[in-house]
């Protein structure tokens, strides 16, 4: 029997959910406020690439003092930071802090906090987990690791759990980093001048960006109609108060995911002699309108993507180079924007410098008591007083393949010596530049699966892999013993309890349906190298049908 849920308990959520919105649209009006006053005199001032590349030199020339200061003010000095626990539960005061660094440098400093227990894990930095550290239990909340002493202007989203998104905010002294790289990386590729178009649904950190170093984008395009209510309105009211202080941002249009052989046309015909074409989208967005204009005959050779939200494949930048395009890729996280570029001297494909004047990055040995097969995770530190969100050895939920070498490029003269390659997620699904966590998933196939069709969760799990035409695809494995199955019922539940928490969930699911990008296969689920049958698995080469993983 049942037992019905007290009423009171219902009011109680009630007003607490009422309480949250009331507190965000009182933020949201002083972040407006800070907008409104602070971005005439912010755009004015554009950025050159001789003063953005001063900059990082000079950030580069105090990366210790300025981790050590940030550690003082925002960590030791916040009662609730989750590092300072941690910290403190490893024995390292900030006297000791210091020590350390001087004496190991700050690279060295973090390996040995990581060992110490001093780091956190996707899930317990969305709060969906408890941090354990030897006896002690830590249970984090995802708004404290938020950098509350930062002046905000903007607010960007991510998909949350209970059906509210998790809300990042950004300050103006954050996108001043963000171009000052993209002015040094543009110069690097040799693209003087570009003219840039946007492919994404919500880039409110590009367009202020790109406009920060006098390259305001000429159009916004975007994969799904209609745009979501919050981005439209922060267009309109973008684009109205460009207008009085003389900054034309352009009006978001819709260009259709599924055709985009009309984007590889309407590219194709924005030939400029005296200009390249900058296209900002996420990778597999590029590499179908590559493909639709090679197979058209269309030229593409003054384009360039920049390639972001998920990763840059052998066979993606195959697609898109035979198209005539050039690439570069740009590997970060809503947590940490601005956190990689592509080398333009590289070794891999996905070769990328990590900009290391406002980062930190490590690889560290994930327990082998997780739940996941042993990876060196990447492990993120911030160092920048204007970071929305501070971290200190952060996993962001990937691994990938760390190196120190002199490349010989623009940017490795810089100082910029740290390459990474080879980045993969291990912690959520990433195709179409879609992010869903594990706590989705895992429900899915514990509970929603099974429940609806038959099973236990053992018949059930979620592989995301690369398929033959490129493009990253997620499979439904059921074991046959389930018996007879609907399949397209299967992919249309998976999708409709995925879309079912946040906007930015509701959004991400249907870029999904609208790809194409989840299929049935009636095959038993696979195995780990060390025999574990997980909920998810990540394939790291191409298949048309996956039978094995790493």
């Amino acid at each position: 029997m049942s037992i019905p849920r007290p009423r009171n308990l219902n009011v109680r959520a009630r007003i607490a959910e009422a309480r949250v919105t009331a507190a965000e649209l009182l933020d949201d009006a002083g972040i407006a406020a800070n907008f409104a006053r602070d971005l005439p005199g912010w755009v004015r001032q554009t950025v050159t690439v001789d003063a953005a590349a001063r900059d990082i030199r000079e950030r580069l020339a105090t990366r210790d003092q300025r981790f050590l200061a940030n550690a003082a003010r925002l960590i030791y000095a916040v009662p609730d930071s989750p590092y300072r626990a941690l910290l403190r539960l490893a024995g390292c005061e900030l006297g000791d802090l210091r020590t350390l660094v001087g004496r190991d440098g700050l690279n060295g400093a973090l390996a040995v906090l990581a060992q110490g227990g001093v780091y956190v894990t996707l899930d317990e930095l969305k709060g969906r987990a408890d941090a354990v550290r030897g006896s002690q239990r830590f249970r984090f909340r995802r708004e404290q690791f938020d950098n509350r002493q930062i002046r905000a202007h903007v607010v960007i989203y991510s998909g949350g759990t209970r059906g509210r998104p998790t809300r990042i905010r950004r300050s103006l002294a954050l996108l001043d980093h963000a171009a000052a790289t993209t002015a040094v990386v543009l110069a690097a590729h040799r693209l003087h001048n570009p003219q840039h178009v946007l492919w994404l649904t919500g880039p409110i950190g590009w367009l202020l960006a790109y406009t920060r170093i006098g390259q305001t984008p000429t159009h916004w395009f975007h994969p799904l109609s209609p745009l979501p209510r919050r981005v439209r309105l922060g267009a309109q009211a973008l684009r109205n108060y460009g207008r009085l202080i003389g900054v034309s941002f352009p009006v978001p249009q819709y260009a259709d995911l599924q055709q985009p052989e009309r984007l590889a046309a309407w590219l194709a015909r924005q030939r400029d002699g005296s200009r390249p074409l900058v296209v900002t989208t996420i990778a597999s967005a590029a590499t179908r309108v590559a493909i639709a204009a090679r197979e058209r005959g269309m030229a593409l050779d003054h384009v360039t993507f920049n390639l972001t939200s998920e990763p840059t494949t052998t066979a993606r930048h195959a697609h898109i180079v035979t198209s005539g395009a050039g690439a570069i890729v740009h590997y970060a996280a809503r947590e940490a924007p601005n956190l990689t570029y592509s080398c333009a001297t590289p070794d891999a494909v996905d070769d990328v410098h990590v900009m290391t004047d406002c980062y930190a990055m490590i690889a560290h040995q994930r327990p082998a008591a997780t739940d996941h097969p042993p990876t060196n995770a990447l492990l993120m530190t911030s160092l920048s007083a204007a970071a929305s969100t501070i971290l200190l050895n952060t996993e962001l939920g990937d691994a990938g393949h760390l190196t120190a070498r002199a490349c010989g490029c623009a940017l490795g003269a810089l100082g910029l010596t740290t390459h990474l390659r080879e980045i993969r997620s291990f912690e959520k699904l990433t195709g179409e530049g879609v992010t869903f966590g594990t706590g989705a998933l895992e429900h899915l196939i514990e509970q929603v699966l099974p429940a609806r069709f038959g099973g236990t969760s053992m018949d059930y799990q979620i592989v995301e892999y690369e398929a033959a035409d490129s493009f990253t695809r997620v499979s439904i494995r059921v074991h046959p013993a389930v018996g007879a199955l609907d399949e397209p019922a299967v992919v249309a539940s998976v999708l409709a309890e995925l879309e079912r928490g946040s906007m930015i969930d509701h959004h991400q699911a249907a870029l999904w349906r609208a790809a194409g990008t989840v299929s049935v296969v009636r095959q038993p689920p696979l195995a780990s190298a060390v025999g574990k049958v997980l909920p998810f698995h990540f394939v790291r080469h191409t298949l048309d049908n996956p039978r094995s993983v790493r």
